[in-house]
């Protein structure tokens, strides 16, 4: 799945730098646990955000 979507994307990138994260597997959340509610939790967003942060 990741390297699909990856040579997918590539088509229409047109020679600028890119990253795909396949960060889809630890992603959700099936029950409460701590201060993650079911569905979606948004796993390595706040990582993402900071490393894009750094290089601005």
């Amino acid at each position: 799945g990741g390297v699909t979507a990856a040579l997918f994307l590539r088509e229409f990138v047109d020679g600028v730098p890119w990253a795909h994260l396949d960060i889809a597997g630890p992603a959700r959340a099936e029950k409460p646990y701590a201060d993650v509610v079911p569905g979606a939790t948004g796993f390595a967003a706040r990582t993402l955000v900071e490393l894009a942060a750094s290089y601005a």
